[in-house]
């Protein structure tokens, strides 16, 4: 009996887990502009996720930030990333983080889709963050 209540409590813990996303599955495609986006990256779309990146800022400067660049992590960060080697993340209003280096691991809810400023794709990956680790 006692297992009974137990597994819905189960369940429910882990369905609060993050989904661990790699760039292997975020960059795993050849992008380009229009294009539908597979299948394995769309059903990410508003999830509860965990990707490791290295940090990079968005504009120049040395204070801490409320927003940042999570860039692909095998790319050493050499030459520029691809559009899906980069999450665009937002910490909430009023919070802060500095620029951290090495690799980071981000948490929080990821929207995936083509978001486009002037009829041109800015971005694919955005992500509300929670923590940064």
């Amino acid at each position: 009996m006692a297992i009974r209540l137990l597994l819905p409590a189960l369940l429910l813990l882990a369905a609060d887990d993050p989904l661990k996303v790699g760039f292997a599955k975020l960059a795993g495609f050849d992008y380009q502009e229009g294009m539908k986006l597979p299948k394995e990256v769309t059903e990410l779309d508003e999830k509860l996720v965990e990707i490791r990146g290295f940090m990079q800022r968005e504009s120049p400067g040395s204070e801490p930030v409320n927003s940042f660049l999570l860039i692909n992590d095998a790319c050493g960060c050499n030459g520029t990333p691809k559009l899906n080697e980069i999450v665009f993340c937002t910490l909430p209003d009023g919070v802060t983080t500095d620029i951290k280096p090495g690799v980071v691991t981000v948490t929080g809810k990821l929207y995936v889709g083509e978001e486009k400023e002037d009829d041109v794709v800015i971005m694919i990956y955005q992500l509300d963050a929670d923590t940064v680790k």
